[in-house]
């Protein structure tokens, strides 16, 4: 699986404080990680503000910055960008990264990577294929100046699921009972909360009260219908000679977010 060329759909970790950051050193308080997200710029009217990157105190290949993530994420391109208020930045690294923080990895086998040229201009490096890792880093190799960056990682949205579940009741004596062919009883459900889009539906049967009089051939089943983000209707249904006294389902409605 290839990486797509675009972070449109993708999840900025920095930006969205989604990460903890570590660098290999700091050129001052005022050159930490906390000035490495990519467009941050100082307030050039006081004196107070800080430098417009990340800086390094050491000069050296052992530098690096880190990005830690607390649940496994799946990394598909890094950005970096010089630093905006002098002519300092990185122009090749390499990237390592760990899924169990104890074993790193070097990417492309720790081959450079094509760095910035000059302070504004964002590059962005798609991966070879989707990288899974709980912690990310970047390594300098080669410099402008002096080690300065500011950067981002692209992951793609980290979704968990949201499951309701409950009890559906076909009543007792429906018109189940009745005659042949296809009858069927509509049972409106609503959900306890409501979701914010359309969730995928799974009902069980869990209690069959039946006949089939004339050839021992139970068929009943049920299917959800109309499904929205308030609720649904179950429809119960029966066939043939099968005649239904009573059904009872389990229903699980989950989406992703």
């Amino acid at each position: 699986m290839t990486c797509p060329q675009s972070t449109a759909d993708l999840v900025g970790l920095i930006r969205n404080a989604l990460c903890h950051l570590r660098t290999s050193s700091n050129y001052s308080a005022n050159n930490s990680q906390d000035n490495c997200f990519l467009n941050y710029t100082n307030d050039k009217l006081t004196s107070k503000g800080a430098s417009e990157s990340w800086s390094a105190s050491i000069i050296n290949n052992a530098q690096y910055i880190v990005a830690g993530c607390e649940n496994p994420r799946t990394f598909v391109a890094v950005a970096l960008q010089g630093r905006g208020d002098l002519d300092q930045w990185v122009t090749s690294y390499k990237i390592r990264y760990t899924l169990d923080n104890i074993t790193w990895i070097d990417y492309r086998n720790g081959a450079a990577i094509q760095g910035c040229v000059d302070r504004n201009t964002v590059i962005i490096h798609y991966f070879d294929t989707p990288i899974r890792a709980r912690s990310i880093a970047i390594h300098p190799i080669t410099w402008h100046v002096h080690i300065s960056l500011r950067c981002e990682f692209y992951t793609k949205p980290n979704l968990t699921p949201f499951t309701q579940v409950g009890q559906v009741n076909s009543g007792n004596n429906t018109p189940m009972l009745s005659g042949s062919g296809e009858y069927n009883v509509v049972v409106p459900v609503t959900f306890p909360v409501e979701f914010h889009k359309i969730p995928d539906i799974t009902l069980n049967l869990q209690y069959i009260d039946c006949t089939a009089p004339q050839n021992n051939q139970v068929r009943v089943k049920v299917d959800p219908k109309n499904v929205t983000t308030k609720g649904f209707d179950a429809v119960f249904a029966t066939w043939s000679d099968s005649k239904a006294y009573r059904l009872i389902a389990d229903y699980s409605a989950t989406v992703l977010e």
